[in-house]
C-alpha cells in the first residue's frame, strides 16, 4: 500500500512536469530575458515567497549570488525577509521594497497558496516603484496574478497542490539561473 502512495506521488510530479514543459516554455524564456536585461542594465533582483515558497526565494537569491553552473561574479540579488518585530507583519516585505527598490529593478515572487497578503503588498509596492515583476504561482492565485501588467511575466504551474507547486518552483528557480548564466556568459 505504501508503494502505491509513493508511485502516486512520483506520477503526479511527473505529469505536472510534462504539462509545464508543454505550456510554460515561452513564459520561462520571457522571465529569463527580463532577468538578463535587468542584470545587464545594472539593476537589482529582489525575491520573496509565501509559506513553503519562502525558502525557494532564498535558494533563488543564493544561486544568483553564488552561481549555478559557472564560477562567476555575484549578481545583485536580495531576498526580502519576512521576519519582523513590527506588529504589522503583513507590511514587512512591502516596506523593504519601498525602502530599497528602484525603477527598473525586478521582483521575483514565489507563491504556493491561493492568496498571500505579504507578497500581494510587496507586488503593490514594486508596482509603485516602477519595478517589473516575475511571479511563479500555481493555478489558483487570482489576487497575485491580477496585479501583473503587460511587461510582467507569470509562470503558472499547472497544479493547485502546494507541495507540487513548491517542487516546480525549485525546478524553475534553478532553470532560470541556468538560463541567465548561459545568456550572459555563453551568449546562448
Amino acid at each position: 500500500m505504501m508503494q502505491d502512495t509513493i508511485r502516486t506521488y512520483f506520477n503526479e510530479s511527473i505529469q505536472i512536469q510534462v504539462a509545464a514543459a508543454d505550456t510554460l516554455a515561452q513564459a520561462v524564456e520571457q522571465a529569463a530575458s527580463l532577468l538578463v536585461q535587468s542584470l545587464l542594465s545594472g539593476r537589482r533582483i529582489f525575491s520573496c515567497g509565501d509559506g513553503n515558497s519562502a525558502f525557494i526565494a532564498h535558494h533563488f537569491t543564493d544561486l544568483l549570488l553564488h552561481g549555478s553552473r559557472l564560477e562567476r561574479p555575484p549578481f545583485p540579488a536580495i531576498t526580502l525577509g519576512a521576519n519582523s518585530t513590527h506588529p504589522n507583519q503583513e507590511e514587512c516585505l512591502s516596506r523593504q521594497i519601498s525602502a530599497l527598490g528602484s525603477a527598473g529593478d525586478l521582483l521575483v515572487t514565489f507563491v504556493c497558496q491561493q492568496h498571500s497578503e505579504r507578497v500581494h503588498q510587496a507586488m503593490e509596492a514594486a508596482l509603485s516603484r516602477e519595478m517589473t515583476i516575475v511571479t511563479v504561482v500555481g493555478e489558483e492565485a487570482p489576487e497575485i496574478t491580477g496585479l501583473l501588467g503587460p511587461s510582467d511575466v507569470e509562470v503558472r504551474i499547472p497544479s493547485s497542490n502546494p507541495a507540487r507547486i513548491v517542487e516546480q518552483q525549485l525546478f524553475f528557480s534553478q532553470l532560470l539561473v541556468d538560463l541567465i548564466e548561459r545568456q550572459i556568459f555563453e551568449g546562448e
